[in-house]
C-alpha cells in the first residue's frame, strides 16, 4: 500500500495479480467499515485465529486445485468481458 497513492500488487500472472488486487481492496473496504461502526476503538479490532486462517487458506487452495484463486476466476471474468466489449482483444 503506497501512502496517499493508493494499491499496488504484483503476481507472476495477470490472474494472480487481479485476484491480489481485488481480494486486498476488498479486505481494506471490511476493515474500514469495521472501524467505522464505532463500537470498537482504533488498534482494537479482533484478529482472526490463526488456526482459523491456516483452516482457510488449506480450503482456498482445496478449492483453486492448488492453482491459486486467479487460475478460475479469471476465465469467467475474460467471457463477462467479451460480453460487454470484445475490442479489448485488438
Amino acid at each position: 500500500m503506497l501512502r496517499n497513492h493508493g494499491l499496488l500488487t504484483v503476481g507472476p500472472t495477470i490472474p494472480e495479480a487481479f485476484s491480489a488486487m481485488y481480494f486486498f481492496e476488498t479486505t481494506c473496504a471490511v476493515q474500514l467499515r469495521a472501524q467505522a461502526g464505532g463500537s470498537i476503538g482504533a488498534g482494537d479490532l479482533i484478529e482472526i485465529d490463526a488456526g482459523v486462517l491456516r483452516t482457510a487458506g488449506e480450503q482456498s487452495r482445496g478449492a483453486t486445485l492448488s492453482r491459486g484463486p486467479g487460475a478460475l476466476v479469471w476465465p469467467g471474468l475474460l467471457r463477462r468481458l467479451d460480453r460487454l466489449d470484445p475490442s479489448y482483444r485488438h
